[in-house]
């Protein structure tokens, strides 16, 4: 693999001095550790004694350091999300590693998974399955949302039809959880579904009422509560 053109910062954090085990929690596009929808992600994991990594990949336009937001691809961010997940196996050889991911972070965590039979589990949180779903989303929303995409991710758009998942979950027999939103407009329900139905070890499927790409709040920290129990964790 590659070298990336710059480091990734990551955050840690943990409540336990000997955490049940090590979550690695990826963001989306234009995502970050600090938002909302990662933050109720990494709370459940440390109320239920994970420490929690969460690193931040490059081309997010919510992190000012992390390079242009239009040079975004569905690749890079799996390359970054690897580097990270490569270091937590490394740093941690004997624990327990499990990974985490929003959006466009659960379809890097599907190939992860993938490529790594030891893996705890796998919790995706409204799950990007492929590139053509997305696509097919922003359609449905109308040729000024397709416009948008274009302009500002041109980069991400152009692999958009080739990129898929769903075989990555198929390999992976770590056991899988999806929390996702009952409105949300970007990865629909639908959409969510097959993200779960694709993997080999679906364990918890739960949509949150009202709830779009970002849930976020009470009802959303219990459903991954709920997550994390059926999980094991």
């Amino acid at each position: 693999m590659p070298a990336l053109p710059r480091p990734i910062p990551v955050l840690i954090a943990s409540r336990n001095a000997t955490p049940k085990g090590n979550v690695l929690l990826v963001h989306g596009r234009n995502g970050a550790p600090d938002q909302p929808q990662i933050a109720e992600i990494a709370e459940a994991y440390l109320a239920a004694g994970w420490r929690v990594i969460a690193p931040e990949l490059p081309n997010s336009s919510a992190l000012l350091e992390s390079g242009p937001a239009s040079e975004l691809t569905l690749t890079g961010h799996l390359a970054a999300a690897a580097e990270a997940w490569h270091w937590v196996l490394s740093e941690w050889p004997s624990e327990t590693c499990a990974l985490a991911g929003h959006s466009i972070g659960a379809f890097v965590i599907a190939h992860l998974a993938a490529g790594t039979p030891t893996t705890h589990h796998v919790l995706a949180v409204s799950p990007a399955v492929s590139g053509l779903a997305l696509l097919d989303a922003r359609r449905a929303m109308g040729p000024p949302a397709v416009a948008e995409l274009e302009r500002e991710a041109p980069l991400f758009r152009a692999e958009m039809e080739t990129q898929d998942a769903a075989p990555a979950l198929a390999r992976t027999n770590a056991r899988l959880g999806v929390v996702t939103g009952a409105e949300d407009g970007i990865v629909p329900i639908s959409y969510a579904r097959t993200y779960f139905a694709s993997a080999g070890n679906g364990r918890f499927f739960g949509a949150l009422p009202g709830e779009h790409h970002c849930p976020a709040g009470p009802a959303c920290a219990d459903m991954l509560k709920a997550a994390l129990a059926a999980l094991g964790a």
